[in-house]
């Protein structure tokens, strides 16, 4: 079993992958050369394959002083392993692409570039050796092609931030799959068991989509190894905080706006013991959760109470030791109370 330092040394890990791809302005870095080893000087037929992949767009965005800026090959084969072109490209990735013909691609980020006019092409499912695809904010438009679930061996998949329809992607046959990353898209219908009880999934963001109905996890769920969950921004019915309390390792929980019928008890939350950071801003919540007796994840460092109709001073802060930052504004806590914290 990981310890504490060790599993928050992994999420940070996923989290610099997929936060840096979202945003060019960043501050932070992450070294993915490392991601895919061997590497070394490209074949001659791989850099005129390469040259055609980006004659297919407009270019003016990318680097100028080294063309081949964006792309590794492997050091034994000279075949295109990575190719890494954030924020330069704009055009229409067309489903007949110079890019589906680098069969040995294990890395493929393609972020904030202008894909406008395009869906995902099925192409994709061709790339059957990636581990790392990501093609985030790019204007995706449509359904994601069911020939993604062709990309067994992938270990990390984001599609947020793009314009992406539809119901939940095929992804039962992605059991490598670490992180997931679909947020801010449009995506419709329920979340699928199949992705819950991933064996390797340790980071899952589903945040601001249009998911509705209820969570389905297995008692077997109870060792998920799963340490980030958002699910914030949908529109889920019935019964998910139950099934969410199955995932003992969690370390980080986001439930903002949940659009929920009934009040959240933060009771619920107890068996989460490893639970650092906690949002759930936007939601009502169960008022005796809040007393100085409630038994909530002891260890919580960030709590995010934002916009929830509290009225009362939550006595409940004075028992969090750990706790470095509280956001209680837009509630209704009279002044005298606040002086209490």
């Amino acid at each position: 079993m990981m310890t504490m330092s060790e599993s928050l040394m992994r999420l940070q890990f996923l989290s610099l992958i997929l936060l840096y791809c979202v945003s060019p302005s960043s501050f932070f870095t992450f070294n993915t050369h490392d991601v895919v080893v061997g590497l070394g000087p490209c074949r001659p037929r791989q850099i005129q394959a390469f040259e055609q992949f980006k004659n297919e767009f407009d270019t003016r965005g990318c680097k100028r002083s080294d063309y081949l800026n964006g792309v590794w090959c492997d050091n034994s084969t000279g075949a295109v392993t990575k190719l890494q072109l954030k924020a330069c490209l704009s055009g229409t990735l067309k489903p007949n692409s110079s890019l589906f013909g680098f069969h040995q691609l294990r890395h493929l980020e393609l972020s904030n570039n202008n894909f406008a006019s395009s869906s995902l092409p099925s192409s994709l499912g061709d790339l059957n050796r990636l581990e790392v695809l990501i093609l985030s904010s790019n204007g995706f438009r449509g359904q994601v092609p069911s020939s993604i679930s062709n990309l067994s061996l992938l270990s990390v998949l984001n599609l947020s931030q793009n314009e992406l329809i539809g119901s939940f992607p095929l992804i039962r046959n992605l059991t490598k799959l670490s992180a997931l990353e679909l947020s801010k898209n449009h995506l419709t219908g329920t979340v699928p068991p199949s992705l819950l009880t991933m064996p390797s999934l340790f980071y899952l963001n589903l945040k601001d989509n249009h998911l509705t109905g209820h969570l389905e996890v297995p008692n077997s769920s109870t060792s998920s190894t799963l340490l980030f969950l958002n699910l914030g921004y949908n529109h889920f019915e019935g019964q998910i905080l139950e099934p969410i309390s199955k995932f003992i390792n969690l370390e980080r929980l986001d439930l903002s706006f949940l659009n929920i019928s009934y009040p959240i008890d933060l009771r619920i939350f107890s068996s989460l013991k490893s639970l650092v950071d906690l949002y759930v801003p936007g939601n009502s919540l169960l008022v005796t959760s809040l007393g100085t007796g409630s038994d909530i994840p002891p260890n919580l460092e960030t709590l995010e109470l934002r916009q929830c109709g509290i009225t009362e001073f939550p006595n409940i802060l004075k028992t969090l030791n750990n706790l470095r930052v509280i956001t209680l504004s837009s509630n209704r806590i009279k002044g005298k109370d606040l002086h209490k914290f």
